[in-house]
């Protein structure tokens, strides 16, 4: 009778299941972590990524190799945020450069601060296909966005 009791229970607890937490898998090219609110009033995109290069070089005299030079730096170290807030008609990206190419660039104009924010945009979609963007950011469909770094997989 306890046995048969157990049973029931077991195949009610394996029948039901539960929908209000859902974990997105992370897959390549869609982000580490993609959150979205139980409500859906807010969504976060996680992406980082990191391009590193190693450089090796040989002195070659025709017969022998001599000394090698080892060098090896981080060309890319990106932290980008993406979503919506409040609704899906009010979008933002941020995208953070960290490595010491992208922080580089600092002149005497803007008092050598580094540029660490790349992108900061909020997109607000008003009406049907018309969105109004306020923030920095790199125009759509222009050759830094088309080409992008992102999608490299080989230097």
């Amino acid at each position: 009778m306890k046995l048969r009791n157990l049973l029931i229970i077991i195949v009610c607890v394996l029948c039901f299941t539960t929908k209000a937490q859902t974990i997105s898998d992370a897959s390549f090219g869609k982000g580490l972590i993609n959150f979205v609110a139980k409500d859906s009033t807010f969504s976060m995109k996680f992406a980082p990524r990191i391009q590193a290069r190693f450089n090796s070089q040989w002195d070659y005299d025709g017969d022998s190799y001599g000394d090698a030079a080892q060098n090896f730096s981080l060309r890319r170290a990106r932290l980008k945020f993406s979503g919506f807030a409040y609704t899906t008609k009010l979008k933002y990206k941020v995208e953070l450069g960290l490595s010491n190419r992208d922080v580089s660039g600092a002149s005497e104009f803007n008092r050598n601060t580094p540029r660490i924010i790349l992108d900061a945009v909020v997109m607000w979609n008003f009406f049907q296909n018309f969105e109004l963007w306020a923030g920095q950011t790199k125009l759509p469909g222009n050759v830094e966005r088309v080409v992008s770094s992102a999608n490299l997989q080989l230097i």
